[in-house]
């Protein structure tokens, strides 16, 4: 199954579930999906800087050569 494919299965699944599941397990899971979104929002700045960090460091050991 491609990657549209599982996109999609996962799309109906959650469809599935949020149907089946009680109230508080759907708020279990919003709550889930706000602080991993969260967390991400604020890890995807560091991880980026901490490339361009590690990027200019290398160029600046070579540019003497």
């Amino acid at each position: 199954m491609g990657l549209l494919g599982r996109i999609v299965a996962a799309i109906v699944l959650g469809v599935a579930l949020g149907h089946v599941t009680p109230l508080w397990g759907v708020r279990v899971m919003a709550t889930f999906g706000e602080i991993f979104s969260q967390f991400l929002g604020f890890m995807i700045p560091l991880i980026i800087v901490g490339f361009l960090s590690h990027a200019h460091a290398r160029i600046c050991k070579t540019a003497g050569r």
